[in-house]
């Protein structure tokens, strides 16, 4: 799951409030759209790492509609204080550009400048694709501690 960190979105709200997002067109939404729930996601911000390892707990909904649960019980996103805005230029009249949420029940995060970045580690630009990589998943599960999680 690559994670664009920036202005539209941020890793510390996705870390805090449990979700991936991703938007802006078509292309980048097709393939978060068809996570299933129960699937293992492993964020990846692009030139930081991996950064966080989860199980999807709901469909991708977008931004306006999305509700996020947790300790407090269901919350409607765009209620929260959130560092993003989750916006577009055009997504009010575009319904293509939206933004795109996915309830995420971590196992494991870290802070952005703390990502796991090794040579020869497997990355793509694409919002979700299945990690099939040996040699990637191999050091993310040591380095997340995959086997003592339940």
């Amino acid at each position: 799951m690559s994670f664009g960190d920036g202005d539209v979105r941020s890793w510390e709200d996705a870390r805090a409030y449990g979700f991936v997002s991703a938007g802006g067109g078509d292309w980048f939404t097709r393939t978060l759209r068809g996570l299933p729930v129960g699937a293992r996601v492993f964020a990846y911000i692009p030139g930081e790492g991996y950064v966080g390892v989860g199980e999807v707990t709901g469909p991708a909904t977008p931004f306006a509609d999305a509700r996020i649960g947790g300790e407090e019980g269901d919350r409607v996103m765009s209620a929260l204080e959130l560092v993003g805005t989750y916006r577009h230029s055009g997504d009010d009249s575009d319904p293509s550009l939206v933004e795109y949420v996915v309830p995420v029940r971590w196992m494991r995060t870290r802070e952005r400048s703390k990502g796991i970045k090794k040579t020869g580690m497997f990355a793509n630009q694409n919002s979700a694709c299945k990690l099939r990589n040996t040699a990637t998943l191999d050091i993310l599960t040591r380095e997340f501690d995959l086997e003592s999680t339940d």
